[in-house]
């Protein structure tokens, strides 16, 4: 039957199940052992052709090819307002409705499509290069946008190249980020850069799970966890790993290439984000947007700064 309980398999690997949730019991919570509980269930088979993200950078360099996949059954349509003084170039252009387009704001879809989501404004003498999804109330507030999709509720200003925003995070002043992967909530303090290129040209490498991956590319940025937050005049380096609800605020010099999740670094040593001040913290980021955080939202973040303790205790960020 077409809902019955199914695990889908792309060359070996489990790519997706459909089962009750009574069937996971027990098996919820085995973090990198997940896959081993669902093959271990004899479910019923069936292959399929998708893309695997296997490191962080995948969700970045797959990403110009998702949005055009994505919107490719989109007709252009400018349901928004738009600006006389604006310019729309090219065809592939959605503007859903309550979105708007400031003076002198440019939409060059030449080189792929573009979607501003309802709600979202494109404000004045800002640029958007397609390929590029303006995600539902997120407002582009001057400078260059391109190849990035932005989640709901950002503010952005500056120049942002090639990234990942999951949404609700702050960028309202100037400063560079590029090839970049940030979670939700996160606050860039003023001229924030990421380097997103070595002097040398040479292939980038990242911190994954306590050793040095190297990404294949030239071109890797910063992944920043959700709530993390920068002081101004942060610098952040090629392949920079910065853990989740970090505090940066030694402005002016180079943050190390690895921070722990919950670390507070000062430009000097690295030391432990007092978890509860955190969270009254992530209350007010939240209200700012008009929401709030659940029980279960302040269960998981502190369920994941109790998993992160022995990485805070190996001192990565010092």
């Amino acid at each position: 039957a077409e809902r019955s309980p199914t695990l889908f398999l792309c060359e070996g690997r489990v790519a997706a199940a459909r089962l009750p949730l009574a069937m996971l019991r027990g098996g919820i919570g085995r973090g990198e052992d997940f896959e081993t509980v669902l093959l271990g269930l004899a479910l019923p088979t069936r292959t399929c052709d998708v893309a695997f993200l296997d490191f962080p950078w995948d969700l970045m360099t797959r990403n110009p090819e998702a949005i055009v996949a994505d919107l490719a059954g989109r007709a252009p349509s400018q349901a928004g307002t738009v600006h006389r003084t604006a310019v729309l170039e090219g065809d592939a252009i959605v503007l859903e409705p309550g979105s708007f387009i400031g003076p002198f704001a440019l939409l060059d879809a030449t080189s792929g499509p573009i979607l501003v989501a309802r709600g979202a404004r494109v404000e004045a003498h800002s640029i958007v290069r397609g390929p590029c999804v303006i995600g539902p109330g997120t407002q582009i507030l001057g400078g260059s946008v391109s190849g990035t999709t932005f989640g709901p509720e950002c503010r952005i200003a500056g120049e942002v190249e090639a990234c990942v925003w999951q949404g609700h995070a702050n960028k309202r002043h100037h400063g560079f980020v590029g090839h970049s992967v940030i979670g939700e909530w996160v606050n860039l303090g003023a001229l924030t850069t990421t380097s997103d290129l070595k002097n040398n040209y040479g292939r980038v490498r990242v911190w994954v799970e306590g050793r040095e991956v190297d990404t294949g590319s030239p071109k890797i940025g910063s992944f920043l966890g959700a709530h993390v937050k920068t002081g101004i005049g942060t610098l952040l380096p090629t392949g920079a790993s910065i853990g989740t609800a970090a505090n940066l605020f030694g402005g002016g010099r180079f943050v190390p290439k690895q921070v722990a999740a919950f670390a507070w670094w000062d430009g000097e040593r690295s030391v432990e984000h007092e978890l509860e001040r955190m969270l009254a913290t992530a209350r007010i980021a939240a209200s700012r947007r008009g929401r709030s955080l659940t029980p279960g939202y302040e269960d998981a973040v502190r369920s994941c700064h109790a998993a992160t303790a022995a990485e805070r205790a190996r001192g990565a960020g010092a």
